[in-house]
């Protein structure tokens, strides 16, 4: 592959002019006075008794050799082009961007900003509801939106505005599209009442499909020695993730024969640590989803369940599925998904059922352990990092699928799994193994503190994150409060 080539041709990469562009600046100075604190205050007169814990906003994003930043004041996008400004020997132009207005703008904060798989529009995610916006068309000797207007009008379709309207209480935990570049497009949504919903952009305000996580009925879900339970028993979801297609039988939704479906596994993480799969395919209206298994037994087995402060879950896009799980004390569990043993525990006592077959097992093959606060000097006393935690948000790098950036408020890491070929190959091989000797004897607890701090300090924390890769601009490393500071790349 060519090296990548920068806006300003030989002269100057991109990474180092665009601190200086006008939307960084004009974004500083909006910051300029006012803390990560004061950024989350309500704006009620009177004092909470409780207010909510700051959220990381991850408000960038990278498409097409452009960065898109997200700015709420305006209710809109400002993009800006990475590449094609300036030839060889010019100086980029700093003033260039275009904004793309939302017609009917989000009246809730937004916090968070997703990319759709067919890279046709953008989820605006808030506490408090969801907006989809749509991008426009491209057209002109640049590609640019609408053929470079300064201002493009954007359609909007607010997604379970009713049901967020009519549920004051109720909150959006999480939300991640549905993995299909084919499909129409599907948001998937985790709220507080611990249930997931569906929905379609064609109809945004009927879930397709509802996945209730509690409450649910004894059949729906299998768990050791046969005992079926429900799935709250005090504890919440807290996030999910889809893993890459695979091949399930019929009977796992319920059906008769001995075809299969073909169907995403869905990972649902709770607070406690505890990991619940079902499988959900979308190919024929309105959808199918599987019976709710769990929790998925982790080997070694801990007394603590690997903690009780899970936060987020990631599969990598690799077989057999590796799922990252974060905690907000800063721990990551690297855990392989493979089936369980025929003597498992998690074998139901009913042979005869087939169901039983497909339940698969974790296997922790490594902890790693992440600095989330700055080292305090020798002798010093003072207790900020003793108990130090905050959510953590797991990102996948589009480039490379074994490497994976974790952000929270103290900065970003990023974190490269190089022993996924070995296992590849180890597993590939038809070489007989128990897999339990195995991932016993691999098990480690790693501790790297090589994360990337990208120039965070006290004074910057991370206020807006996104990644990204374009061939053309070579990788879009993590994008964070170092750009907002005036701090080079």
């Amino acid at each position: 592959m060519a090296a990548a080539e920068g806006p300003a041709g030989d002269g100057e990469p991109w990474q180092s002019w665009l601190p200086n562009h006008v939307v960084f600046l004009r974004l500083r100075e909006g910051l300029k006075n006012q803390s990560p604190a004061e950024a989350e205050k309500p704006a009620s007169s009177s004092p909470p008794s409780s207010p909510p814990p700051p959220l990381t906003r991850n408000l960038v994003l990278g498409l097409s050799g452009e960065l898109f930043l997200w700015d709420g004041d305006g209710s809109s996008f400002l993009v800006v082009r990475l590449r094609g400004l300036g030839g060889a020997g010019e100086e980029p132009s700093l003033s260039q961007y275009q904004r793309l207005l939302c017609i009917n703008p989000p009246l809730f904060e937004i916090y968070q900003v997703l990319l759709s798989p067919t890279q046709h529009h953008i989820a605006l995610l808030g506490i408090k509801g969801l907006t989809v916006l749509e991008l426009p068309k491209r057209w002109g000797k640049n590609s640019e939106f609408e053929g470079g207007k300064s201002t493009v009008n954007c359609s909007t379709t607010p997604v379970a505005e009713r049901f967020f309207t009519s549920s004051p209480s109720l909150i959006l935990k999480h939300a991640a599209w549905y993995p299909s570049e084919l499909l129409d497009p599907h948001i998937v949504l985790l709220t507080s009442d611990n249930v997931i919903r569906i929905y379609s952009l064609r109809e945004p305000q009927t879930p397709a499909r509802v996945i209730v996580l509690s409450e649910a009925e004894e059949e729906s879900l299998i768990l050791n020695k046969g005992r079926a339970y429900t799935a709250s028993l005090g504890e919440t979801a807290v996030a999910f993730d889809f893993g890459p297609l695979s091949a399930v039988p019929n009977s796992m939704f319920g059906q008769k024969g001995k075809g299969d479906v073909v169907a995403h596994p869905l990972y649902i993480l709770y607070e406690n640590g505890e990991t619940f799969l079902t499988y959900v395919s979308l190919v024929h209206s309105p959808g199918s989803v599987g019976k709710l298994l769990g929790p998925l037994p982790m080997h070694p087995a801990a007394e603590d369940n690997y903690g009780y402060d899970a936060c987020a879950i990631l599969c990598l896009p690799c077989v057999p599925n590796i799922l990252a799980i974060a905690t907000e004390s800063g721990v990551l569990y690297h855990c392989v998904v493979l089936e369980g043993e025929e003597d498992d525990d998690q074998t139901s006592e009913k042979s005869w059922d087939s169901r039983a077959d497909f339940i698969p097992s974790l296997y922790v093959f490594e902890c790693v352990e992440l600095e989330l606060a700055l080292t305090l000097a020798a002798g010093d006393d003072d207790p900020f990092d003793s108990d130090f935690s905050c959510p953590i948000k797991l990102h996948r790098d589009p480039k490379c699928p074994s490497r994976y950036h974790c952000t929270h408020e103290a900065g970003v890491h990023s974190v490269g799994l190089t022993w996924i070929h070995k296992l590849q190959k180890f597993l590939g091989s038809g070489e007989s193994f128990v897999l339990f000797s195995i991932f016993q004897r691999f098990y480690q607890k790693v501790v790297w503190n090589w994360g990337a701090w990208m120039a965070q300090s006290i004074e910057h924390p991370t206020l807006h994150v996104g990644s990204g890769h374009d061939f053309r601009l070579g990788k879009l490393s993590p994008v964070s409060g170092s750009v907002l500071s005036g701090e080079s790349a």
